[in-house]
């Protein structure tokens, strides 16, 4: 049953008053019409008591407390998969709490989990720069081994490739402060990019004929 005045299906049955009644409104829906009630007595001192039939008031009050119920039932599990992949986690990550519980329960089972704490501010600086940006689109997304890499590391690869479009010096230093990645992880992306210049060098070539090369250097 609906209510006909909210639409909430939250309807309470009160036999012992003869009403039907919606929970979230307060409106009377309808009346409760019995031939026959069986009255069964508890004790004396409850004589018009009537076992098992729900008032409006214990009904609205048992509502309440499966509702309480499913709150700390949903807090519990969260809790529980925090702590799952809290475990796992290495430092200076955090953990997408929605993003995890989406993937215990196999709604997107792909999606990432762990994310590094300055992963937006790398990715809102370095996109500033259109040519990063036009690399990270047409060449790092397009090879399906540089874009297995994480946000960062796609950034990184694109920094990367821009130096060697533009045959300049990498300065390894300066990469990693602006990716906050570490010198072996910035070492490994470079020999990574080297490996793949074969693989991308027809994307490159693109990127190359279509980008003005006089652009203010990157800062």
């Amino acid at each position: 049953m609906t209510c006909p005045y909210c639409g909430s299906q939250e309807i309470i049955y009160d036999y012992i008053h003869g009403y039907i009644v919606c929970t979230l409104c307060g409106s009377v829906i309808d009346t409760i019409f019995l031939e026959f009630f069986e009255e069964r007595l508890i004790d004396s001192e409850n004589f018009n008591r009537f076992e098992g039939l729900p008032s409006i008031r214990k009904g609205i009050e048992k509502k309440k407390i499966k509702t309480r119920l499913k709150i700390y039932t949903r807090m519990n599990f969260e809790i529980l998969v925090y702590e799952k992949y809290a475990k796992k986690a290495r430092k200076n990550v955090v953990i997408d709490i929605d993003a995890a519980l989406r993937k215990e329960t196999h709604i997107k089972s792909h999606e990432r989990v762990y994310h590094h704490k300055d992963e937006d501010k790398v990715l809102n600086t370095a996109l500033k720069d259109p040519v990063v940006n036009q690399i990270l689109e047409y060449i790092v997304n397009r090879d399906p081994v540089l874009s297995s890499r994480t946000p960062r590391g796609k950034i990184a690869l694109a920094i990367i490739i821009k130096n060697f479009i533009d045959n300049n010096p990498i300065d390894i230093s300066e990469l990693c402060r602006l990716t906050s990645m570490s010198i072996v992880h910035i070492r490994r992306l470079i020999t990574l990019a080297k490996k793949r210049l074969p693989y991308i060098k027809k994307y490159v070539n693109e990127v190359k004929n279509n980008i003005v090369l006089n652009y203010t250097p990157y800062k």
